[in-house]
């Protein structure tokens, strides 16, 4: 398999391995869940896996002149965002990232997220594929 075969399955996160948070728990926890996992976004889903947003650190370092302890993760995240499937090629998710300006992107099934593609994972992908 070439790199130019790779689709949004061989390089993402599988849902097995990602961390979640839900909109109505606290900006706070989410910071803190991000801290400890050594990672810059969570997808933000319902109890049944419907994906509904993304954080980021930077969402939360943007807010940081309120009171980020009372609000909520549904208060800053972003809503509908961008996706791919499984089956989308590594050019069409290169892009849309490089367009979008993004550095997350989850991977869905119908509205339930399966996977994450984050650009270290492509960039290991690209790299053992050379």
């Amino acid at each position: 398999m070439g790199i130019s075969d790779l689709k949004a399955k061989d390089i993402m996160i599988p849902q097995q391995k990602l961390i979640t948070i839900f909109s109505e728990d606290k900006v706070v926890a989410a910071d803190l869940k991000m801290v400890r996992s050594g990672i810059g976004g969570l997808p933000v889903v319902e109890k049944d896996g419907t994906l509904v947003g993304i954080i980021t650190q930077r969402d939360i370092l943007l807010s940081r002149f309120h009171q980020i302890g009372e609000l909520e993760v549904a208060d800053l995240m972003t809503r509908n965002p961008i996706t791919v499937t499984e089956e989308t090629s590594i050019k069409e998710i290169l892009l849309t990232m490089s367009d979008q300006k993004i550095e997350r992107l989850p991977v869905v099934k119908g509205n339930k997220i399966v996977g994450l593609i984050v650009h270290d994972k492509i960039l290991r992908a690209l790299a053992q594929g050379l």
